[in-house]
């Protein structure tokens, strides 16, 4: 007899299991190590983030589509207060002074995150499929670590390998975690396998390859990091690994650090090394300031580094702009104002709960794998580098509330409309998506475009400023060979407008130039002027008390 008869349930059956797996699968071994390889483009145009967008909506719909086979929708405490949480992060879109590309992007990764974690309680995982959520992101630290340590145990020069130390730090946090994995996983895989040596091979074999990897990023604050979370670790695989294995597994870290010491990548002095240079230091130290002088609202997002150049002419101490900020945690909370104080207070809050929740014996290992992400919460740029990582949050999160939640179920009177809402957004998702992937490539070939095919760039959501932008500056190359001159200064004067709500260093000598060229040499000299304000540790050209006056 089939088992379906025994348990006639629709949970029983579980068709979406599989899919849902397999997402999450090509979303942690595919999207995240692509997320870190820096490209022209970046942003949602980036592929990897657009293919990380395409798998989370694809994930949410195949929830949506669980909830409506199954007719309910189970939710569990944390799911309210996670909605609430994710309400006080919505309010900053709608602020007016907020810049709206930012102010949507960010409201919608705040929604979708939410909804991920909603997905996630609709499927009945069994205790395997809990365990594969885990080797996930495991797998995906290995990953990362091969491209660090081959140049140091081969030939391959670092340079035919992808660049993925564009952000050590927040590359580590994926090794941090993957390493505090093999941990858990080492001490609770024979529950559930028995005794299969290979599992147990590469779970021993994963601080062999994680530890040399996060020395090679020469960020020697992170050697103090892993040696507080192998620390945390000691209890939980002390009450519930084979003695064999614990011992093993912290041989295997002292092996790790030998072989970082052997490839000489320890850093000196790495033990309790301080986390910021001394110009981060100063970035922060003025980012507290503007923090305590923002609004209630904030200063909006999409604002920081204007708002910082501005706050550093008013101080008399203007700073060089951070490519990759110091603190997403400070910079969200400058930017949202009081509304993202409340929101991260419910959120951390609830991880506390959580932890104090747990089961004995096991505080510290969960604090220990969920460490490494609010680590790179607090003291990263995060999912501004990485939108992937923000879904491991989240399914860290998940696993963390599933082991000790009581689920309740809400009856669904309408699954039909929700299939077909599901079915809609998958569709348009997809297609927003491979076309933006695209129109990418072609944008690497801008001077092959046809003025017809440029046209696409207009009706793309994510390429109407690129559209604007290389139209504009076909129309700009008309007008010097037509000799227009207000074509070419009303040219100039939006481009000035464009640079106004972005500025940046590059920006402003390109402008100079550009003002230069089409003869509007006062134009030039007070574009100067103002990025000499702005960037004073730059020097623009060029130097106009060496040219003739006119």
């Amino acid at each position: 007899m089939r088992f379906q008869n025994l348990w006639p349930s629709k949970v029983a059956r579980k068709p979406l299991v599989k899919p849902v797996l397999i997402a999450l699968a090509a979303l942690f071994l595919f999207c995240l190590p692509l997320n870190q390889i820096p490209l022209v483009f970046s942003g949602v145009q980036h592929p990897a983030t657009a293919l990380t967008l395409l798998l989370a909506v694809t994930i949410v719909c195949f929830g949506v589509w669980e909830a409506a086979r199954q007719g309910r929708f189970s939710h569990t405490t944390m799911t309210g207060w996670l909605a609430l949480s994710t309400s006080f992060a919505l309010i900053p879109s709608f602020y007016l002074h907020a810049d709206w590309h930012s102010a949507a992007w960010q409201g919608f990764s705040v929604l979708l995150s939410l909804l991920l974690f909603c997905t996630l309680q609709q499927f009945s995982f069994n205790h395997l499929q809990r365990q594969y959520l885990l080797w996930l992101p495991l797998l995906s630290g290995w990953l990362l670590a091969i491209p660090l340590l081959l140049p140091n145990i081969s030939e391959i020069s670092s340079s035919s390998l992808p660049d993925f130390k564009s952000n050590s730090d927040v590359l580590g946090i994926v090794l941090l975690t993957s390493l505090m994995l093999s941990a858990y996983l080492l001490a609770r895989t024979k529950a559930y396998k028995r005794n299969w040596v290979p599992v147990h091979a590469l779970l021993l074999a994963t601080p062999l390859l994680t530890i040399p990897a996060l020395t090679a990023l020469k960020s020697p604050w992170l050697i103090t990091v892993i040696l507080v979370l192998v620390i945390f670790s000691q209890p939980f695989l002390f009450r519930f690994s084979q003695k064999r294995h614990h011992g093993l597994w912290n041989f295997a870290v002292l092996a790790g650090f030998a072989i970082a010491w052997k490839f000489g990548s320890v850093p000196h002095s790495a033990l309790f090394a301080a986390r910021y240079s001394a110009e981060e230091l100063e970035v922060l130290s003025q980012a507290w300031a503007l923090l305590g002088q923002a609004q209630f609202e904030g200063i909006g997002l999409g604002q920081l580094d204007k708002a910082q150049l501005l706050f550093g002419i008013e101080q008399n101490h203007v700073l060089p702009l951070q490519e990759m900020y110091p603190s997403w945690l400070l910079a969200s909370l400058i930017q949202g104002g009081i509304a993202y104080w409340a929101s991260f207070g419910v959120l951390f809050t609830l991880v506390v709960r959580k932890l104090l929740e747990a089961p004995n014996g096991t505080r510290l290992m969960l604090l220990a794998i969920i460490l490494p992400s609010l680590i790179g919460i607090a003291l990263t740029d995060y999912i501004e580098t990485n939108l992937a990582l923000g879904m491991l949050f989240v399914v860290l999160l998940y696993w963390i509330d599933n082991l000790t939640a009581r689920y309740r179920r809400v009856l669904l009177p309408y699954p039909r409309p929700m299939k077909i809402a599901a079915n809609t957004v998958l569709t348009a998702t997809l297609v927003l998506v491979l076309s933006s992937i695209y129109l990418g490539e072609q944008a690497l070939r801008t001077y092959q475009i046809r003025d017809g095919k440029l046209t696409q760039y207009q009706t793309h959501p994510w390429w109407n400023d690129f559209y604007q932008q290389v139209e504009g500056k076909r129309a700009f190359l008309e007008s010097v060979e037509s000799r227009d001159l207000r074509a070419q200064e009303l040219y100039l004067r939006g481009q000035i407008s464009r640079l106004e709500t972005s500025p940046n260093a590059d920006g402003y000598q390109s402008l100079i130039e550009l003002a230069m060229l089409t003869g509007h040499k006062t134009v030039a000299k007070q574009l100067k002027d103002e990025a000499s304000l702005l960037f004073p540790y730059r020097k623009f050209q060029p130097d106009f008390s060496e040219l003739p006056a006119e």
